[in-house]
């Protein structure tokens, strides 16, 4: 496995191929499961295609210069007419004439021919009806709805019809719809025995002489819907009849609010006289463009008589392009720059998806494409921040013994620039070094030697990574340390003097182990300054090391050599003393000369150290 993961690292051919191979994966998974039909991207398909005709209709209207005539049951049509609407053949055999006068194109009425006759209850109701059917059928194209029954069964005629009403009149109500129940694709129905089923508007198309096509209806076509109410025609002369209906296409149906309302992906009426302004209140309604379902006829005929139905990519093209946006795994750029090209994508395909449906009156999947493309991003992005991960426990492993945490967190942060370079810095520097080290080491074995080396040197490095220092370099028994540097400090002085006082007191538990033991102890002596220095990858360009050089470091390693002379095991520059005099006790031990510098003014300090039986104040020798 770990050999799997290098050579995946280590070559770009590799690491590409595998991340498209998940990304492929995952859109298999998304495109065919539970099925095709189904399936989340199917789904988010349909979700793209509504947004598509609703922004259409907001952004760019297209009204029809021949646009179909509605003609519409409302709440005032059956106040007006007084008998229940079993008894309306009258009625209907009125409007049936009055459109016979006007000569339409064709005229689709959405409504089922009457079941049973009732000429027993009223005589003559048969007759009427049978005459109005008669004159519009010589006059244009006529096509009355069918419907099933809840076995699917299509309802036959009642015989006083069927002589005048043809199989070419008649076209059944339904239209195709999806999982969601929203109608989007217009194509021929079949029934259980395999033979199609004509709709009512495949009878209009092919009664004008068109044929009908499949594909998804485009409902970004035509302008908000007026309807003109049924009961208003029966007051109309001919000449407005003629001029309403003349020539045009009519559909006829009920846009009453509690009878056959379909969930469409676009509001398609101006104004719905179904719905109720308390209606507007249901979320779902809005959601959902619950509609009257002669629309989607309606609109499935404005489809074939504008530029068409829309025709999907083939499923080759579809994942074609799939796997084209699923290339996004080789982009390797920043994250803010994936982040903007993540936004920008969806904003580009629906741009291009509107562009393509009104030019070319074809569907992009533009939900596959996007969905490919955002996966290939996260897959990339995940790959990425575990490689991170990994590249980071690694470097914390390798280096976790040679540099200080600080010096490594600034690393694996990346605020330490790569390359040699450095910059000024205020900070605390700290030397400590053992006394008379070489001479003890001559007293005993090399391994001996070694052993209390390094428990010295872990009780020192604990001391001071408690105290936020950062072990520079060790000089043979000697360390050093600072103090605000990598890392900014708010009180460098009072770290340092703080972690050289913890060292002392880590000595003297230490020294008690090795007098237990039979070793030799330790003394220490310990200089702090205060000054601006150089920090940074300090060497050559082929072997450097995060460093501090200058005159602060100078005098802090040649205060740490005073020591021996002055009998005191810490002593503190001036400079560190004025900055923290007030939280420690210090001793004036005056100016003293060091090597290659001027004079310096060095303080001991005092502190509360605890003895075996008693507590008391003494200066630290």
């Amino acid at each position: 496995m770990a050999n799997f993961w290098e050579r995946l690292r280590n070559s770009r051919l590799l690491k590409g191929a595998f991340l498209f191979m998940v990304v492929a994966a995952l859109a298999a998974a998304l495109g065919f499961v539970p099925n095709l039909r189904e399936a989340p991207l199917t789904e988010a398909e349909r979700g793209a295609f509504d947004l598509q005709m609703r922004a259409l209709r907001a952004i760019h209207p297209r009204p029809l210069d021949d646009d179909v005539v509605l003609v519409g049951i409302v709440e005032e049509t059956e106040a007006r007419f007084q008998e229940p609407v079993a008894l309306w053949h009258r009625h209907f055999a009125q409007l049936l004439h009055a459109l016979a006068r006007a000569r339409p194109r064709a005229v689709g009425v959405d409504v089922v021919l009457p079941e049973r006759s009732f000429d027993k209850i009223v005589p003559g109701l048969d007759l009427a009806m049978m005459r109005g059917l008669v004159d519009l059928k010589n006059a244009t194209v006529l096509v009355y709805a069918q419907t099933v029954d809840s076995r699917g069964r299509i309802v036959d005629l009642q015989p006083n019809y069927r002589n005048i009403v043809a199989p070419g009149n008649l076209g059944i109500d339904q239209q195709l719809r999806d999982p969601d129940s929203v109608s989007r694709y217009f194509g021929e129905m079949v029934d259980r025995n395999g033979q199609v089923v004509p709709s009512i508007v495949s009878q209009m198309l092919r009664g004008m002489g068109r044929p009908a096509g499949h594909g998804f209806i485009d409902y970004s076509l035509g302008a908000p819907l007026a309807h003109i109410p049924m009961h208003e025609i029966q007051d109309w002369d001919d000449e407005r009849l003629r001029r309403t209906f003349g020539d045009r296409v009519v559909m006829v149906g009920t846009l009453l609010g509690g009878t056959d309302r379909w969930r469409l992906p676009v509001k398609l009426l101006a104004r719905d006289p179904g719905r109720r302004s308390s209606d507007n209140n249901d979320p779902s309604d809005q959601l959902e463009y619950n509609q009257p379902g002669v629309l989607v006829h309606l609109q499935a005929l404005r489809s074939h008589l504008g530029p068409g139905l829309l025709q999907p990519l083939p499923e080759w093209a579809r994942w074609l392009l799939c796997a084209a946006a699923a290339f996004a795994v080789l982009v390797h750029a920043r994250p803010a720059a994936i982040v903007l090209g993540a936004v920008l994508a969806p904003i580009l395909a629906f741009a291009v998806g509107l562009a393509s449906i009104v030019t070319i009156q074809t569907l992009l999947p533009v939900a596959s494409i996007l969905a490919c493309f955002w996966m290939a991003l996260v897959a990339r992005g995940i790959f990425d921040a575990v490689e991170a991960v990994v590249d980071r426990l690694r470097l914390q492993a390798s280096f976790a013994g040679q540099v200080s945490p600080a010096v490594m967190k600034e690393m694996l942060g990346g605020s330490l620039s790569p390359g040699l370079g450095g910059q000024l810095a205020d900070i605390c520097v700290l030397f400590s070094d053992v006394r008379d080290f070489t001479t003890l080491s001559e007293r005993m074995p090399p391994h001996v030697v070694t052993t209390v080396l390094q428990r010295y040197f872990d009780r020192m490095v604990h001391a001071v990574h408690r105290h936020e220092g950062t072990v520079d370099k060790f000089i043979g028994d000697g360390m050093m340390v600072l103090f605000g540097a990598p890392r900014k400090s708010a009180d460098a002085c009072g770290d340092a003097v703080r972690c050289a006082l913890a060292m002392m007191s880590e000595l003297d538990a230490l020294n008690a182990e090795f007098s237990s033991e039979g070793l030799p102890t330790l003394i220490i002596g310990i200089g702090v300054n205060y000054g601006t220095v150089t920090v940074g990858n300090i060497g050559s360009s082929e072997r450097h090391n995060y460093s501090a050089i200058g005159d602060a470091v100078n005098v802090a390693a040649r205060v740490e050599g005073l020591t021996k002379d002055l009998g005191r095991k810490i002593l503190i520059t001036e400079a560190v003393v004025a900055r923290i005099a007030e939280r420690f006790q210090f001793d004036a031990l005056g100016s003293h000369k060091v090597k290659g510098h001027s004079p310096v003014n060095v303080w001991g300090i005092r502190t509360a150290r605890t003895a075996p039986a008693e507590v008391e104040v003494e200066a630290i020798q």
